[in-house]
């Protein structure tokens, strides 16, 4: 619906988001999941992770999940946007199930665990958008440079 809204309202942005953005997301994945663990061991939470979160199998399965989401640094998982979309799918969409799971199970949800939700997918656009915003900044610097050197030489 959004891409429809922008494909008619304004050509440009349509060619800025198909030409500039897409081909970026799956480097921009890559991106965030390095940063977060690098975070994670910059932090020490390492600890928090392997004492906590894996001692679940379910969890383990999702903390080996993500740390896949580092293989889009090679080209050949980075050439195709869809596949990184489609492997962020089941992390984007965890929390909402976890959700419905509480639904069915107590039978209501508190407005405190939604308005979490809320946060947590707002902060994870943020996110992303400044870490789109960064690669093509960093795309930018790199192309500049090389036509300098290129002129020169």
């Amino acid at each position: 619906m959004i891409y429809t809204f922008f494909y008619f309202t304004n050509k440009k942005t349509h060619l800025l988001i198909t030409k500039k953005v897409y081909p970026l997301l799956p480097l921009s994945y890559a991106f965030v999941a390095t940063s977060f663990w690098l975070l994670m061991f910059y932090a020490g939470r390492m600890n928090f992770v392997l004492d906590r979160i894996i001692s679940a199998w379910p969890s383990a399965l999702v903390i080996i999940y993500s740390l896949a989401a580092l293989l889009f640094w090679l080209p050949v998982f980075r050439k195709n946007s869809s596949l990184s979309f489609l492997h962020s799918l089941p992390l984007f969409l965890l929390p909402f199930f976890n959700m419905l799971i509480k639904r069915y199970k107590h039978k209501i949800v508190d407005h405190d665990y939604i308005i979490s939700l809320v946060k947590i997918y707002t902060a994870g656009v943020v996110v992303y958008i400044i870490a789109i915003a960064f690669l093509i900044m960093i795309k930018w610097l790199l192309s500049r440079t090389i036509l300098l050197k290129h002129h020169k030489a």
